[in-house]
């Protein structure tokens, strides 16, 4: 039988590490990645998005273990936690692409209208996202960068910048919610 498998093992970690034990955690981690990420992979179709999702889930599963109830098996309650994730990074993604999209059509309508000017405010446009990246703070600008064109995952980037991979989600978060409301303008 899988060790992962084994309730009664989980239910006795978890209330180790309720109780201050934080190696415990480590145990049910080691006891349920293997499985996890699998089910991750299932999940994103591709391992960069299912490692990423499956850290993504035990660092919510670390943060929220104090409040589990064993209501159900730990392994049920970490299954939930990684289908949520799964699910918001599925919505977000389909509402990034319905904005590109709209980018899309609206450069085809001014190609269309083969404006002499179009390419100009193309190479405009480019370099005004080159000094609005410029001008971002120091960590939002680097994560931006290695996450956007050099194309790092989040955990490269960590090691890159020697910071935590949470340090890096949120820097690369506000970096694109700040271009995102100063070129808005330029967009719409």
């Amino acid at each position: 039988m899988d060790s992962g498998r084994d309730p009664d093992m989980d239910a006795e970690l978890v209330v180790r590490f309720q109780r201050g034990e934080d190696s415990a955690f480590e145990d049910l981690v080691r006891r349920h990645m293997r499985d996890a990420y699998g089910f991750c992979l299932r999940l994103a179709g591709d391992p960069a998005s299912a490692e990423e999702l499956s850290q993504d889930g035990f660092v919510l599963a670390f943060r929220h273990l104090k409040e589990f109830r064993g209501e159900s098996s730990f392994r049920t309650w970490l299954y939930r936690i990684l289908l949520n994730l799964h699910r918001d990074q599925v919505r977000r993604r389909s509402r990034e692409e319905v904005r590109i999209e709209k980018v899309r059509r609206d450069a085809e309508l001014e190609r269309r209208d083969e404006s002499p000017d179009a390419g100009a405010c193309a190479e405009e446009l480019e370099e005004e996202i080159r000094r609005r990246v410029a001008n971002l703070p120091d960590r939002q600008r680097e994560v931006l960068v290695l996450h956007v064109y050099q194309g790092l995952d989040y955990r490269a980037i960590a090691a890159a910048l020697d910071c935590s991979y949470d340090d890096v989600k949120v820097n690369l978060s506000l970096a694109r919610k700040r271009l995102r409301e100063e070129l808005r303008e330029r967009i719409e």
